[in-house]
């Protein structure tokens, strides 16, 4: 994993670039990367170029996958209180269509809202371009007593913004 993140901190990343996370999964195997752009298309053409196809792909090789990357758009997120993200947990559901995965999304926060674990930080709801997916990311301030995919923060690289004078 520090492979990949150190060929992603000395290429040269397009401004629609924002950020790219590596989440070490807790069976020791599993990385969940997620990495966000301004938008897709910006990603696509970033993704088709050789030089990037080369430079990236020879990382990228040693790291399985189960599958191409989802395309997703954030749907919505609910902040429960400010605390320190230890764990995130991950939930996906196959849906019809992007208004049920909309409505499915909004009974899911409604349901954390009224009931969240104590150690439940803040959910992030996803929809797949496709609209036939929802990913849910989850983060925990305690490792949670699930049976959902668990993973603790690994390494990021982030854009860095100018300091407003």
């Amino acid at each position: 994993m520090s492979g990949v993140m150190d060929v992603w901190e000395n290429t040269r990343l397009p401004t629609a670039y924002l950020s790219r996370y590596c989440l070490e999964g807790s069976d020791g195997r599993t990385i969940l990367n997620y990495a966000q752009w301004t938008n897709s298309d910006a990603h696509r053409a970033f993704a088709a170029n050789p030089q990037n196809q080369q430079t990236l792909g020879s990382a990228i090789q040693g790291l399985f996958t189960a599958g191409p990357p989802g395309r997703y758009r954030l749907y919505r997120s609910i902040a429960l209180r400010e605390a320190a993200v230890r764990y995130f947990t991950t939930a996906s559901y196959d849906i019809e269509d992007s208004e049920t995965a909309r409505e499915l999304a909004d009974t899911l926060a409604t349901r954390s809202v009224a009931a969240a674990p104590t150690a439940l930080i803040a959910e992030h709801f996803h929809i797949s371009e496709d609209g036939q997916r929802l990913y849910v990311l989850s983060a925990h301030e305690a490792e949670p007593d699930e049976t959902n995919p668990c993973f603790r923060p690994y390494r990021g690289l982030a854009r860095r913004r100018p300091v407003a004078t």
